[in-house]
């Protein structure tokens, strides 16, 4: 498999012929998504251009492939290239004059390339062979031009040579040996030059990028805090707002304010995961961030019917209740912060309320959102609070994540205004006995490093990941302090991974809500949520899988 950088392209046909090359093509051979340029010519005037894919060939050289969805094209006797229009039915109903034909936009983008390389690297003359290719993967050509030789097309009927046709272009550019300067550090150098971002114009999903979407998504966080900074002033304050409205990372900066003003506060979340991913991000505050369940733990010492069904919902909290009036002012709390409140339930809300030092002048700040009502536990009031502020704006995730969501949860939540747009989420079908493999494959191909998170409506050892806990250089893992490591990919539940986040997300076992018990529609709200970036879902019902893709095909 190549090296491919660069995003996954948001079209249909582009995204074919990705999944080819990654077939087709050896290991050392690299391959660059969507190259993008402005640059002056000899007049001084600035031309742009954009390429669909650049293959860098180690012992070859350089070959652009463009790529054209058109379902049928023709070339006539003079040499004018016309693509045919059809219309609902598949009835060709006229045809459209194109201009320039491909064969010219691809030399053309070829030539000021291969210049490009050449001229930066300061040499006299480009040191390998380089070709260009046009390639249909849903059509075909009749007729070719003259001017063209056939082996510069790749047509539907052809795509499964597609890496024989680039190979082949390569070298009939020259005699054997012709490419032998084009050394694997030579296409290490070249592909510097045209992923650098003072040569691109049109922002790509490389790792810089990311990271730069990330600054971003935390200034609008940011944004969003400052319109609240008076609300946080009020002792009693409920703030609900949709998945990726920045909920914890303001509860979190509340936390330290306080903290720092010499309060004795505590933050308190339902998922454990979450609880420790902070107290690992945030370790100067490790120790007044816990999980509402471990923070009872800690007050009541009875653990006897820890089995019993309602017994963290509703036993624990009441006894709680029993021995707080016996606990000193030293044992509570200035300030009580709540994320996740929706999943608490009244009777752990009321117990921890009456943890407060002063039920009068103490601060309770009550996080939730009640679309990720998990448990079924939520209510619409907000205890404890007098005023109750709502966000509307998701800061986290990309547009095309939040429409997808929007789309997928019938929701009408609203990017932040100078969101990214990113990537459509992409949604894979494969049988169950090959979806961890699916799994594997997509995290190599756009988190080959690591980091990036598998979600399942199953645990583990019940899900299709569990005998295939190794792939490509990576490890699964179900540690959190490995969350976002280089060389893991984080395994979770749907539920266990709620309100937290990763760049690239991909969801297992995916189907419409209602089909099974363990995903309802509020986990797919969860699960899309959870993703920064990059968001894939993998299913194995052919339904869920046109429900799915029907709902996001709006969105290209």
């Amino acid at each position: 498999m190549p090296r491919v950088i660069g995003p996954v392209p948001s079209d249909k046909w582009e995204r074919e012929v990705r999944q080819q090359l990654l077939k087709q093509l050896p290991d050392n051979w690299v391959v660059i998504c969507n190259v993008s340029w402005a640059l002056k010519n000899d007049l001084g005037a600035v031309r742009d251009g954009q390429s669909d894919f650049v293959v860098l060939a180690p012992g070859l050289g350089l070959a652009v492939v463009e790529v054209k969805g058109s379902k049928l094209v023709r070339v006539d006797e003079n040499g004018i290239w016309y693509r045919s229009i059809f219309d609902s039915r598949g009835r060709k109903v006229a045809e459209k004059v194109v201009n320039p034909p491909p064969p010219e936009q691809a030399c053309g983008n070829l030539h000021t390339l291969a210049k490009v390389v050449k001229e930066k690297l300061r040499l006299d003359s480009f040191p390998g062979l380089h070709a260009w290719l046009v390639v249909y993967p849903n059509g075909s050509v009749e007729g070719t031009a003259d001017t063209y030789d056939d082996s510069t097309i790749v047509t539907k009927s052809r795509m499964h040579q597609l890496g024989g046709a680039i190979r082949t272009a390569l070298s009939a550019k020259g005699g054997e040996g012709a490419g032998k300067k084009f050394t694997q550090d030579f296409v290490d150098r070249a592909a510097k030059i045209l992923t650098n971002q003072r040569f691109r114009i049109i922002a790509v999903d490389t790792e810089l990028d990311v990271q730069e979407d990330e600054k971003n998504i935390d200034e609008l966080t940011r944004q969003q805090f400052a319109a609240l900074r008076g609300a946080f002033e009020l002792p009693r304050v409920a703030i609900i707002g949709p998945a990726g409205s920045g909920k914890t990372l303001l509860a979190i900066w509340k936390l330290s304010a306080l903290l720092e003003e010499g309060k004795k506060a505590i933050f308190v979340c339902f998922n454990k995961p979450l609880a420790e991913h902070l107290r690992i991000a945030h370790p100067d505050m490790a120790s007044a961030i816990v999980s509402v369940d471990s923070l009872f733990w800690r007050i009541v010492d009875d653990q006897t019917g820890a089995s019993g069904k309602d017994f963290f919902t509703r036993v624990l909290p009441e006894r709680v209740e029993r021995v707080v009036y016996s606990l000193k002012d030293d044992d509570k709390f200035d300030a009580i912060i709540v994320d996740e409140g929706q999943d608490f339930g009244d009777e752990r809300i009321i117990a921890l309320f009456q943890l407060l030092k002063d039920s009068d002048s103490s601060h309770w700040l009550y996080f939730a959102d009640s679309k990720q009502d998990l448990y079924s536990r939520g209510t619409d009031e907000t205890l404890g609070a007098e005023v109750t502020f709502r966000l509307y704006h998701n800061c986290r995730n990309t547009e095309r994540v939040n429409a997808a969501t929007n789309k997928v949860c019938t929701g009408d939540v609203k990017p932040m205004p100078g969101v990214v747009s990113g990537e459509i989420p992409q949604v894979s079908i494969c049988k169950v006995d090959y979806m961890a493999q699916k799994a594997w494959s997509l995290v190599h191909e756009l988190s080959a490093s690591g980091g990036a998170v598998i979600l399942s409506p199953f645990k583990l050892e019940n899900s299709c990941m569990n005998s295939f806990r190794k792939a490509h250089g990576l490890d699964l893992t179900e540690d959190i302090s490995k969350l976002g490591q280089s060389g893991f990919v984080y395994f979770s539940t749907i539920k266990s991974f709620k309100g937290l986040e990763a760049r690239h997300v991909v969801l297992v076992h995916a189907d419409k809500p209602g089909v099974n018990p363990a995903l309802e529609a509020e986990d797919l709200y969860v699960a899309f949520t959870r993703a920064t970036a990059r968001l894939d879902v993998v299913t194995d019902n052919p339904e869920a899988e046109s429900w799915f893709t029907g709902l996001l095909q709006s969105l290209r």
